[in-house]
């Protein structure tokens, strides 16, 4: 009988010992692993920002730097922009494009 005893709670202790290594291990694996994902992760947001940035058209007279701004103003105070192209000098939209399309340096 205390053979039998002894010889159960020394497999105790080994598997008991055998789980305590393997949640080091896994520890460590997950350490590592929050490591990895720290220096990918600002990789991975810049692609998705460049990405974002690609969908928008840039090619229209918003991003334009031959785009004037005006402030239309009433007798009531109220104010209203709008656009002219300094090229063509006519009234544009900022949806508007053409093939003389100039980036402005801000952007």
């Amino acid at each position: 009988m205390i053979d039998l005893m002894t010889a159960l709670l020394i497999a105790f202790i080994i598997l008991l010992s055998i789980q305590i290594v393997a949640l080091i291990r896994i520890r460590y694996i997950i350490n590592r692993l929050r490591g990895i994902l720290d220096v990918v992760t600002p990789i991975i947001q810049k692609t998705q920002y460049v990405q974002r940035s690609k969908q928008i058209n840039m090619r229209v007279c918003q991003f334009c730097k031959n785009r004037q701004t005006y402030i239309k103003t009433t007798a009531s105070g109220e104010e209203d922009f709008y656009y002219r192209c300094k090229l063509n000098d006519r009234k544009i939209d900022l949806t508007d494009s053409c093939k003389r399309f100039e980036l402005e340096q801000d952007f």
